[in-house]
């Protein structure tokens, strides 16, 4: 442990987020530097094994190359050894759970392999995240002492738990209309409150002793984030709460859909983009990034109307209205009731904000919802109008669509259905931790 934990040490020095450091070349020696290893069997270099996944060995190598990449998440690079122990935990369960992933994934699917190709297009990706170019990325690690073959393989076991999960599971995860119109009534609800975009990372601290230092780890992260550390990176890596795999992100709140102590703490904050101070809570300590307030929204503002605009000239325009109404219930039997119908113009307006239309005209359509007809509408010229409204939604609200909704859900579905998956698979794996 202490021999690793030497190594985790050096491995703080080398330069942060990366970004391309230059430094000596006696340095980057003394923060790579390994004694000689012995060679396994296999062609594989071991000095030390950490643990055991049935057959398959973590060495000490793994462990510090998994801690090198998720310390370069720091803008500072900690030296506190708890933190450095927390993150060798976290280094060596991560690479615990890639090993279970993968087993599963090469025994349920016949000759499951990759191209080459796709886990360059994944290692691409991973540098997109950086700002960076493949070539850019693949110097930024050799400096600092992370072998690319290590990121490759984090991926690729990535890329085969993403598939299984959605091979096996995508079909039987249901999301309900009854649960989309849930969200929405309740999105709808809070419009007319002030919201809040915030992110959370929770640290679990059950006890009093294990409280103490929750508040010097959060200090920690705070203190890296108003660095710049990515903040969705670090809550990845040590929150605790279901949002972790969101990067923390809890998108608009109102106060009332907070926890009690965390809308206390937001309603006294000064303006966003800010980190809040660590906030006890039941069960451990919230760090609350807020990034964005919005004032509650006017509906005659926030509403965007897709519609039809239907205009009678001439004698007799109030009855052809009045008929057309009765024929048409909504914008799709426009087409047929208009047929042989004369001295009558159509005119479709899409994405139309209600407070773009004038005054005199916008008091009818307050109110019509989608597949409504307003009341006929006198025009300056001495004909009828009348609007038929096609579908609504809102504008500076930014409410999401009933399919961005279902996706959202779905999502946090198969990602529960995910971690169960894995917790039965590591409960029935031999998994043994020197």
């Amino acid at each position: 442990m202490k021999r690793l934990l030497a190594f985790a040490f050096a491995a703080t020095v080398m330069g942060s987020g990366l970004e391309a450091v230059h430094r000596p070349a006696s340095a980057q020696q003394t923060s790579t530097a390994q004694p000689s290893q012995p060679t396994a069997s296999r062609g594989r270099t071991v000095d030390g094994v950490m643990a055991s996944v049935n057959d398959q060995v973590i060495s000490h190598s793994d462990v510090r190359n998994r801690m090198r990449w998720m310390m370069l998440r720091f803008a500072e690079p900690p030296k506190d050894e708890k933190i450095l122990l927390e993150i060798q935990t976290q280094a060596l369960e991560s690479l615990i759970d890639e090993k279970v992933q993968s087993a599963e994934f090469h025994k349920l699917v016949k000759d499951g392999t990759f191209s080459k190709e796709e886990i360059d297009e994944a290692v691409a990706d991973v540098a997109r995240q950086y700002r960076m170019s493949p070539e850019q990325f693949a110097t930024a690690l050799a400096q600092a002492g992370i072998p690319m073959q290590h990121i490759r393989d984090m991926e690729e076991a990535s890329i085969a738990w993403s598939n299984l999960i959605r091979g096996r599971y995508y079909k039987t995860v249901r999301v309900s209309e009854l649960r989309i119109d849930d969200m929405l009534h309740r999105l709808k609800n809070s419009l007319d409150k002030p919201q809040y975009r915030i992110a959370e990372i929770f640290l679990y601290a059950p006890d009093q002793a294990s409280r103490d230092m929750a508040k010097e780890r959060a200090a920690t992260i705070i203190q890296n984030v108003q660095k710049g550390a990515d903040f969705s990176a670090l809550a990845e890596q040590f929150s605790a709460a279901p949002s972790a795999s969101a990067g923390g992100d809890l998108n608009w709140l109102s106060p009332g859909d907070m926890r009690p102590e965390v809308a206390e703490a937001v309603l006294k904050a000064p303006a966003p983009p800010v980190v809040l101070q660590p906030i006890e809570s039941e069960g451990g300590i919230y760090i609350i990034a807020l990034t964005g307030k919005r004032e509650p929204s006017d509906p005659t503002k926030s509403t965007i109307l897709d519609m039809e605009q239907v205009i009678a000239r001439g004698e007799g325009s109030t009855a052809k209205l009045e008929a057309l109404k009765t024929k048409a219930a909504t914008c799709s039997d426009l087409t047929k009731a208009l047929e042989a119908v004369e001295g009558v113009t159509r005119t479709p307006m899409k994405n139309v904000g209600i407070s773009q239309i004038a005054p005199q005209y916008r008091a009818s359509l307050e109110g019509v919802t989608a597949n409504q007809s307003t009341k006929l509408i006198d025009t300056p010229d001495g004909g009828k109008m009348v609007f038929f409204v096609c579908s609504t939604k809102s504008g500076d609200a930014d409410l999401p669509s009933r399919n961005e909704i279902k996706d959202r859900l779905f999502n946090q579905e198969l990602a529960l259905v995910a971690e169960r998956y894995l917790r039965d698979l590591k409960r029935e794996a031999t998994v043994v931790r020197r």
